[in-house]
């Protein structure tokens, strides 16, 4: 504005010093000819009253008059003398002045002279003698006056100009120093910033009233922003809260809004400007295919989507169609919420499995344990001594059904969330040694050597659950192992953690069965494992027992080598 406001004043500044000069110029024309008109009046009327002849009269005006031409012209028209031509020149008496000046007293003309060859002023008047008196004097003297001076205007009008800029901008600044105040003032106010004064400014009669109404208006304009970002606070706070991510698309799918957890479910650091990982659920078809139906349906829609970049994640999305609302100006289309339901749906996956698996492992002892009763009391076998196998046999299901109905109790237990975990510690090097105990005589009886050994340490965890975990891994040690082999029971401490080791010289485990042999009824040889009696919980047991105490379980192995099995325990001082 400053700058239209000096620029205007500049053009009127330079249209007013065209006009005044263009009038100054042809003022200064129009005088001077008259001046020139004057003179030539004036010199005709010395002619008249000198009363000198002809040649003497024109002698005597070329030397007062050097610039100016003198004729001398008969009443018949005849040329008596002449101060600039030489010869007899034609005949005058058609000349206009020279016929009004007969004719009334005075003549006058503006021609260009047929004898000079240039425009010239001529002035005539009729002598006391009869004849006439003609004085000229050519108009370039005139136009050469009026343009030297002309030249002075101009300098005089580039000064003036340049003064007028220079005002120009003095008094655009000095005019809208007030508004640019306040135009602060209120950019202050919406970054939410203290406003400068505009005190200076309140003694001006015009601006005091403008003043008055600004105040007033910045004063509910702070209100109201405050106000806005209050709400705006409140609403990014709840969003932030939030466990499950919101996307906001527009129309045309693309990303409008999101909040905190749906930058952490796609991977976008918080702060990043860069939200092209967000919109990675454009690389689904299925979801795709559910925006289009949300938006040609108008209803909601929810799936899951498991065709991620990460493998193994599986997101939950729900689809709203959004009508009539807009985000930061722009026109919102679908609202997304999006919940990770990966561990939702491993828990069903395993939930799943271990009834397909409880189901089948009960089944299994319970048809044999049909079939021998049916064989008894069918009395399809008759021989003492075979109703006594088979009786051995019920026997043998059956305790291998409660070792399985025990083992699955435990499992529910450990998966409980009512379980106590009430604050215990174990020397972990002494129990060790208890409960390997339990297990020397089926060792000897498969030619196992058992060994225990370390520095004693203290756990938190519960003696009992401990001592289970110990006995597990044990006895997979010797089931798995080979006559001649041995097992080594390590106790030691690592920094804050107290650490169990159970090395094996058995028959190792394929290294494609590492990451599930702590899976529920997950065996690595099934055949083997009917032959050896397991119920494949052992080491889902050892696992959900250390986590439940915030412990790691972890397991190397190879091959006709054997396995080492290594947890770590939170470590704690001995009770005195």
């Amino acid at each position: 504005m400053k700058k239209r406001l000096t620029i205007t004043t500049f053009l009127i500044v330079l249209a007013a010093l065209l006009i005044s000069n263009i009038m100054g110029v042809w003022f200064l024309f129009s005088q001077e000819r008259e001046d020139a008109r004057e003179s030539l009046h004036e010199l005709l009327a010395l002619v008249d009253y000198q009363g000198l002849d002809p040649q003497e009269a024109a002698e005597q005006f070329q030397q007062a008059a050097p610039d100016k031409r003198l004729t001398i012209i008969a009443a018949d028209g005849v040329v008596l003398a002449d101060t600039q031509a030489s010869g007899a020149l034609e005949n005058h008496s058609t000349r206009p002045e020279v016929a009004s000046a007969l004719a009334s007293g005075w003549g006058e003309d503006v021609r260009s002279s047929d004898t000079m060859g240039e425009p010239m002023l001529y002035v005539a008047k009729r002598l006391t003698d009869g004849s006439v008196g003609r004085a000229s004097m050519p108009l370039s003297s005139i136009d050469t006056l009026v343009w030297n001076s002309f030249s002075g205007f101009l300098v005089a009008s580039a000064v003036a100009l340049l003064l007028a800029l220079a005002l120009s901008r003095y008094m655009a600044r000095r005019t809208l120093a007030p508004l640019t105040a306040v135009s602060d003032a209120l950019s202050q106010v919406l970054s939410n910033q203290a406003p400068a004064s505009l005190d200076q400014y309140r003694s001006n009669d015009e601006l005091r009233p403008l003043l008055r109404y600004i105040d007033k208006l910045m004063e509910r304009l702070g209100d109201s922003l405050r106000s806005l970002k209050d709400e705006r606070n409140k609403v990014n706070l709840i969003l932030d809260c939030m466990d499950e991510g919101l996307l906001l698309l527009d129309g045309q799918d693309g990303l409008l809004a999101c909040n905190r957890a749906a930058r952490e479910l796609f991977g976008v650091p918080e702060g990043s400007g860069d939200l092209a990982g967000l919109l990675i659920h454009t690389r689904s078809l299925r979801l795709r295919e559910a925006l289009e139906r949300c938006h040609t349906q108008k209803t909601p829609v929810f799936l899951d989507v498991e065709d991620l970049p990460e493998p193994g994640r599986i997101l939950r999305f729900f689809l709203s169609p959004v009508t009539g609302r807009q985000y930061e100006g722009q026109q919102v289309g679908t609202s997304i919420l999006i919940s990770d339901v990966t561990e939702l749906k491993q828990a069903e996956r395993v939930r799943t499995e271990f009834t397909a698996n409880v189901s089948h492992e009960l089944k299994t002892p319970l048809t044999s344990i049909k079939g021998f009763a049916d064989m008894l009391s069918s009395g399809m076998v008759t021989a003492p001594e075979d109703q006594k196998r088979f009786s051995s046999l019920i026997g043998v299901e059956v305790d291998r059904l409660i070792a399985l109905i025990n083992d699955i109790l435990k499992i529910s237990e450990l998966d409980s969330v009512a379980i106590d975990q009430e604050e215990c510690s174990t020397p972990l090097l002494s129990a060790a040694q208890e409960a390997v105990a339990l297990l020397d005589l089926k060792a000897k009886e498969q030619n196992i050597t058992l060994t225990v050994t370390g520095q004693e340490c203290t756990a938190a965890i519960s003696a009992a659950r401990y001592k289970e975990v110990v006995l597990n891994l044990v006895e997979n040690g010797i089931k798995y192992n080979r006559p001649g082999g041995s097992v080594t029971v390590t106790v030691g401490e690592e920094g804050s953690s107290a650490v169990l080791t159970v090395i094996d010289t058995g028959i190792g485990i394929p290294p494609d069965s590492l990451g599930r042999v702590f899976e529920r009824f997950y065996r690595v040889d099934r055949g083997r494992a009917r032959k050896t009696g397991g119920t494949g919980l052992g080491l889902a047991i050892v696992k959900h027992i250390v986590a439940l105490y915030g412990g790691e379980v972890s397991v190397a192995s190879q091959l006709d080598v054997g396995s080492t099995f290594r947890i770590t325990l939170p470590r704690v001082s001995p009770q005195v």
